[in-house]
């Protein structure tokens, strides 16, 4: 028995490690990650009222687009670009074992793409929905830049890494 092991509890509870992933190791399962998810908890603030909106996203590299439908988050995000995403692994949900709880926080800026905007159709295609539905839709892209991804994943601690890991935008 380890120093840190005790009678009847999960070495996941009990070991300590803060050894970092290299960073190539943490781009590759942020990235696969996001890839494998599909829906997320967007949180907005305006005037210290914060609002959280489960929402459906689709990524481009770290990047992130939702399609928000007219709203608060909307309007939020028109006077306070800074945003929280949250993305998780519902499996955990309903797991007993604490290695299956993994998931993101995401902290960044959120821009809105309206229709004649740069970039719209090819964030509107990520959602594979036909581009004609795009000219009768009258919500607005957001494309949320993280600056910071928090990755929490308590299976990495039996890998000996760290089970939390942090992502930071080169420069930000």
């Amino acid at each position: 028995m380890s120093e840190h092991e005790k009678p009847g509890v999960p070495e996941i509870f009990t070991k300590r490690v803060q050894r970092p992933l290299p960073p190539e190791e943490l781009d590759a399962r942020i990235l696969a990650f996001l890839a494998s998810r599909r829906l997320c908890v967007l949180s907005t603030c305006r005037n210290r009222i914060p609002r959280s909106t489960p929402i459906l996203f689709r990524s481009r590299g770290f990047t992130l687009f939702m399609a928000g439908e007219p709203g608060q988050k909307l309007g939020n995000i028109k006077v306070n670009p800074n945003v929280s995403v949250a993305v998780f692994d519902p499996k955990s949900e309903f797991s007993d074992d604490i290695g299956d709880i993994t998931g993101l926080q995401i902290r960044g800026r959120a821009r809105l793409l309206r229709r004649e905007d740069p970039g719209f159709m090819e964030a509107f295609r990520l959602f594979g929905r036909p581009e004609a539905w795009a000219e009768h839709w009258f919500g607005m892209m957001i494309e949320v830049v993280p600056e910071r991804i928090e990755l929490l994943a308590m299976g990495l601690k039996l890998e000996g890494y760290a089970a939390r890991q942090i992502w930071t935008r080169p420069g930000a």
